[in-house]
Parts: C-alpha cells; structure tokens; sequence
C-alpha cells in the first residue's frame, strides 16, 4: 500500500520526463537544472504538494496513527527531494526542456533572476496572482455569456437567411427575401 502512495507521487512528479542520462549531462548542466529548480522555487513546491497529497495518504494507509502523519510527511518530501536531486532525476529530466527553448547563456540569465529578491518575489506570489487572475477571467467570461449569446443568435440568423435566401433563388421561387429568412430564422432558433 504504501508502495502504491509512492508510486502515485513519483509518476505526478515525473510527468515531465524526457530520455536523458546522467552520463551524458556534463557537471555544469546538472548544477545549472539543480540551481534552476531550486531557485523557481521547486523544493517549496515539492513539499506543498506532499502536504496537498497527505490526504491520499490517509486514504490508502488509514493504519498510520495521526500523530505519525507529520513523521510521514517528512519522509515522503525527503525521498521525492532525494529522487528529484539524483543521477538522472527529475532536475536532470527538465534540462532538456529547458534548453529546447534557451541557450546556455539564457538559462544562467533565467536562473540569475530567479535567485533575485525579484525573482523570489515572483516565486512566492505569482501562484496567488494567477489564482486571482483566473478568478477576475472567469466572473469576467460569465459576464460576457449573455452579449455572446446575442452575438452567436445573430450570426446564426443572418447565415440562416442567406442560406434560406440561396435555396429560393436555386429553386427560381420568388419568395421574398424578408419571408425567407423570417422563416429561416424561427427554424434555426427553435
């Protein structure tokens, strides 16, 4: 049981794998990941996801008296933190990812501004301000649903007029354009 809790925080800490060993990571590199994970705040967000996570815990090893949840929690952190850091953990996986998108030059500049009183600003509030940012989106987008039903009604109003408006004309009716798409309209709404 308590296998399957480790297997359930390993594989959600390694989604973002790629095929890299550590033999082909020269000692520079992997300094450099550790130093970037570290400074974009990557050991706190490890243990807030242990501690988000301890309710599974619970869940599958309900065995474990209450007061020995802190000792597990600990111990959890330290074996994710000791997978992470490892020979071909996840610090080493994420290089790859990285520098697909950045040169060696801008992983220092990253990693520089990530270690700034900045940097560790943004770390520490940034999760806070998208949650907020999220929040403003989406009381906003639910404030839009009912122009952007007008709107949507409208277009497919006026595409079922001309639609019904070609089908008379291709049939040589002469049906007036207004009576062909009032008729076109109630049949699109309904």
């Amino acid at each position: 049981m308590f296998a399957r809790i480790c297997c359930a925080v390993l594989v959600s800490v390694f989604v973002c794998s790629s095929s890299v060993m550590a033999a082909e990571m020269s000692l520079d590199n992997r300094q450099q990941a550790l130093r970037l994970i570290e400074a974009m705040g990557g050991k706190t967000m490890i243990l807030q996801y242990v501690r988000q996570n301890m309710g599974l815990v619970r869940q599958l090893r309900p065995d474990i008296p209450k007061e020995k949840l802190p000792l597990v929690e600990r111990e959890i952190a330290a074996f994710v933190t000791e997978k992470i850091v490892a020979p071909g953990g996840l610090a080493e996986q994420l290089l790859p990812v990285f520098a697909k998108r950045f040169t060696p030059q801008e992983l220092r500049q990253l990693t520089a501004f990530y270690e700034s009183p900045l940097g560790q600003k943004a770390v520490a509030i940034m999760p806070s301000a998208f949650k907020d940012a999220r929040e403003v989106m989406q009381r906003a987008a639910i404030g839009m649903i009912p122009e952007l039903n007008e709107r949507v009604n409208e277009v497919l109003k006026a595409s079922a007029a001309r639609s019904a408006a070609k089908s008379a004309v291709a049939k040589g009716t002469a049906v007036s354009t207004k009576t062909t798409a009032a008729a076109a309209v109630k049949s699109t709404v309904q």
